[in-house]
Parts: C-alpha cells; sequence; structure tokens
C-alpha cells in the first residue's frame, strides 16, 4: 500500500484531459497492474495557487481518500495579497487538510527576485507554523536562502516534506540535520538519465526519511516522460528508489507508508 503524497489532481484533469474519476477506473481494471501502474491507497492534492484552494477543498470532500494541502507557490511572489494569505490560513484549518505547503524558494526561471522570495518564504514560514500542520517546501536552486530561512526559524519537531528533491546530495544532508522531522519526497525525476545527482542524493537519504510522490501531472517517471504524470506511477519510482537502496521492494513500500503516516497523520 502507498500514498501519494504530493499531486495536482486538478492540473491533471486539464493536462490529460481526464477526469480524476475516470484515472480511478482505469488504476482499479487490472490491466492497469500489467503496465506496471497501481491505484494509491490516498492522495495528497496540493493546491498552491490562491484561486485553485477551493477546487482542492471540493476534491477533498468529494473522495474519502483525498486529503488537501493549501500554499501559496514561490512563483507568485509579485502576484499574492495579504487577503490570499488570510485565505490561506483559513483553508488550513479545514478538516480534510493534512498540510501547509507547498511554498518556499524558486530562483530557477527568476533568479532576479531572490530577496522578494527570502521575505515571501519567512512571512508563508510562520503562517505554517502557526497552524500547527506539517510544513511542504518547495526548494529549487536555492540551497543556502533555504538553510538560512529554516535555521533561523524554529522548526523544532516540526514535520518538513522536503517536497520533489532535484539538489545536490550535499543539500539532502544539510537538510537532514536541521531540527526538525525532515522528509524528502521524490518524484518520477529519479529515473531521468540526465538526473544522477538526485539519485546520489537518494542514496544518502535514510529509508525512513523518504516520502513517495509523483508531482503530477509533471514529470512523470520513464517510460512515460513527457506523458502526463499520474499518481498510478508511483510504482515506477518505488522501482527506482528500491535499486538505488539496495532494498526489496516491498521492504521500502512498508517502510515509507510509515513515513507518511508519522508525516501525515494518513
Amino acid at each position: 500500500m502507498f500514498i501519494d503524497t504530493h499531486c495536482h489532481i486538478d492540473s491533471y484533469e486539464r493536462h490529460a484531459e481526464e477526469s480524476f474519476d475516470a484515472l480511478l477506473a482505469r488504476l482499479r481494471d487490472p490491466a492497469a497492474a500489467t503496465s506496471g501502474q497501481a491505484l494509491p491507497e490516498a492522495f495528497i492534492h496540493v493546491a498552491c495557487d490562491p484561486a485553485d484552494f477551493e477546487r482542492g477543498k471540493e476534491l477533498s470532500e468529494k473522495y474519502e481518500n483525498v486529503y488537501a494541502a493549501y500554499g501559496i507557490h514561490p512563483e507568485y511572489v509579485d502576484t499574492e495579497t495579504s487577503e490570499d494569505e488570510a485565505r490561506l490560513e483559513q483553508f488550513l484549518a479545514h478538516p480534510k487538510c493534512r498540510a501547509c505547503g507547498e511554498f518556499g524558494l524558486d530562483y530557477h526561471y527568476d533568479p532576479e527576485s531572490r530577496p522578494r522570495q527570502i521575505k515571501l518564504f519567512e512571512r508563508h514560514l510562520q503562517i505554517a507554523l502557526r497552524s500547527g500542520k506539517p510544513i511542504v517546501l518547495h526548494l529549487r536552486e536555492a540551497d543556502d536562502d533555504a538553510l538560512a530561512v529554516l535555521k533561523s526559524a524554529d522548526i523544532r519537531s516540526k514535520n518538513i516534506h522536503v517536497h520533489c528533491f532535484t539538489g545536490t546530495p550535499e543539500f539532502a544532508e544539510a537538510l537532514l540535520t536541521l531540527d526538525a522531522n525532515i522528509y524528502i519526497g521524490f518524484t518520477g525525476i529519479i529515473t531521468f538519465k540526465n538526473a544522477q545527482n538526485v539519485r546520489d542524493a537518494a542514496s544518502l537519504v535514510p529509508l525512513d526519511k523518504i516520502l513517495l510522490e509523483t508531482d503530477a501531472p509533471y514529470m512523470a517517471p520513464i517510460p512515460y516522460r513527457g506523458k502526463p504524470c499520474h499518481s498510478g506511477y508511483i510504482p515506477y519510482i518505488a522501482d527506482k528508489l528500491a535499486e538505488i537502496k539496495n532494498t526489496p521492494v516491498d521492504v521500502l513500500y512498508r517502510q515509507v507508508r510509515e513515513n507518511t503516516r508519522r508525516c501525515y497523520e494518513i
């Protein structure tokens, strides 16, 4: 049994032009197993655009096994408002909400926004800490600043999911030294030929600190790269992680399922 700890169901529906109901029906079909796909036990749907908060709530209320996380992605650094943050705090109180995020730092497309992103990250981190929810971080090409912000905050004993890890082994090791319950999520990127740094990082992350996620509909694993990703592709990610960790895949599934329980209380 496994849970997709980070996916965007509404974005999948748009990208794949397939409803979530249709996807669930396909994954329940025995034919899915013959192609290496499987139906997750549950899904954590992440709404990281304030415009999508309401849809996230609808999904979590419609499906018993869909939970929600709410945050504001760093790409909205120049458009986010105080009203958005007030709404975020309201949605974080919803009973099916399991986390605050994703939020954080991303310098890939706009490094000039660095000072503004840092201020936003600091503010969102305080919102997350006030909520008492687990924290989901998006950290891309911002290692030093991310560590500085996290070290300056009181994150003791907080559950933190560093989602879709794409950094260096050194960054993974530095994150794991923080005074918090750090979990690192791996996606289909781990199967890409040009992602040896991610595989090297995964080899260093203890098994009890790993989470499985797709970030659907993005970054489908090999052999589906370039197609809309969905949660049924988790087995491809798990198989690669088991290979890297030199661990039987059933052992990996059991441990990661326990990690998910500890991090998200699911």
